[in-house]
């Protein structure tokens, strides 16, 4: 399943598109943090200093001194009998000003629990939405895919961290605390007989409330982290693997064997670190092949790999060049200096390379599709083919379509 971005949806997008060997899910999503296919929980209302604030006592002043002072204009001082005059008056004063302010208070904290209100309702109801939608969204992969287990995920790196939360130890935590029923193997609840099926439902408590909006992260005090709804509800519903495997073989093959029938694609190739089916795939496409340059870490040179370069020699005709490199840092300083255009066979999934320096009119195969180094090699203006095996999930078309019937 490859999830994209695309803008303007109102739900998610699933197209199924076969090829041969498997089936790819393409599913577009309009979902960013705090945003779900248009729809945006504004901020939760501010009331600081609200709670408590309208119950002040009726009355206090304790600069006025008694207003209920009995004693004689001679016993009060110097302008005793001023003093006693205006004294009642300004506890009156102070009186009328406190009442004033405690209603002020009150219609403000009013104002604030409606608004705390609305805003608590609008928030339920978007994360009753979203689990809709991702159920919904569970069930449809389920009745394409057939097989759940073996089902993996590629996300665009845009929707990587929105849909399935971040990549630290924390998360790796949160992902074992699976609802009762579920299986770690495939993520789908069982019944009663074994048999495998999707979640019914929300997840109720006594009161009817969902329990996703329970807790600390989700109540009254964690208005502030909607972004983490998001992924409990997609570790509820698609707790699916994700794609680890560019390096095998096949998807080796795949990106090569297409990126080379790319029309600007030279017969000069120059690859950077090794897969372990790598070997085959260049003995397969060896006869349209005039130079190999081959870079390494010496730490991935091994007696197997030397052997591999004589037959190939022996077999072909054709010297690989070997390039052996000290560490990571070493190959994030190479540059790519060539005469001609180059095909650069990427396995080292480097971000930060010295993409720059590939001559203009090569083609770049990035076999760990690293979204990163696209960007950068597209920005850099030069005429660069960059390809990879998230630009053949993202581009495949259907083989064929239903005939339309007269």
């Amino acid at each position: 399943m490859y999830f994209y971005r695309k803008r303007g949806l109102e739900r998610p997008q699933t197209e199924p598109v076969g090829l041969k060997a498997y089936l790819l899910i393409r599913i577009g999503m309009d979902v960013d943090e705090g945003q779900w296919f248009g729809r945006r929980l504004g901020p939760r209302p501010r009331g600081e200093g609200m709670e408590g604030r309208a119950d002040m006592p009726e009355w206090a002043d304790e600069s006025a001194g008694d207003p209920k002072d009995s004693r004689p204009a001679e016993a009060v001082g110097g302008h005793g009998l001023v003093s006693a005059l205006c004294r009642p008056w300004r506890a009156v004063r102070q009186k009328r000003n406190l009442r004033k302010r405690q209603r002020e208070l009150r219609a403000g904290r009013l104002a604030w629990e409606q608004e705390e209100a609305r805003w608590l309702a609008a928030r339920e109801g978007l994360i009753g939405e979203m689990e809709a939608m991702v159920r919904g969204l569970a069930r449809e992969v389920a009745e394409l895919a057939q097989d759940m287990d073996g089902c993996r995920c590629v996300y665009e790196d845009s929707l990587r961290k929105v849909l399935t939360g971040p990549r630290d130890g924390q998360a790796r935590d949160r992902n074992r605390e699976r609802p009762e029923g579920f299986l770690p193997e495939n993520g789908l609840l069982t019944g009663r007989g074994g048999e495998s099926r999707l979640p019914e439902g929300p997840q109720t408590g006594r009161g009817g409330e969902s329990r996703l909006s329970e807790g600390p992260q989700a109540g009254r005090e964690g208005d502030g982290r909607m972004q983490e709804i998001l992924p409990a509800l997609w570790r509820k519903y698609l707790p699916l693997e994700e794609f680890h495997g560019y390096t095998e073989r096949f998807w080796t093959e795949q990106v090569f064997s297409q990126g080379v029938r790319l029309s600007a694609s030279p017969p000069h190739f120059v690859i950077l670190g090794t897969a372990p089916g790598l070997p085959e795939v260049l003995e397969a496409h060896a006869r349209r092949m005039k130079s190999l340059r081959w870079v390494l870490l010496e730490a991935e040179w091994d007696e197997e790999l030397s052997a591999f370069v004589e037959d190939f020699y022996t077999e072909y005709g054709l010297a690989i060049e070997l390039q052996l490199l000290e560490d990571a840092a070493a190959l994030r300083r190479l540059r790519l200096f060539f005469g001609e255009p180059v095909n650069v066979v990427d396995f080292t999934g480097e971000s930060y390379m010295a993409v720059s320096a590939a001559p203009e009119g090569s083609v770049w195969l990035d076999m760990l599709s690293v979204e990163e180094k696209r960007r950068r090699i597209l920005a850099r203006g030069k005429n660069i083919t960059y390809f990879s095996m998230k630009e053949i999930w993202k581009n495949a078309q259907k083989r064929c379509n239903c005939p339309v019937l007269p």
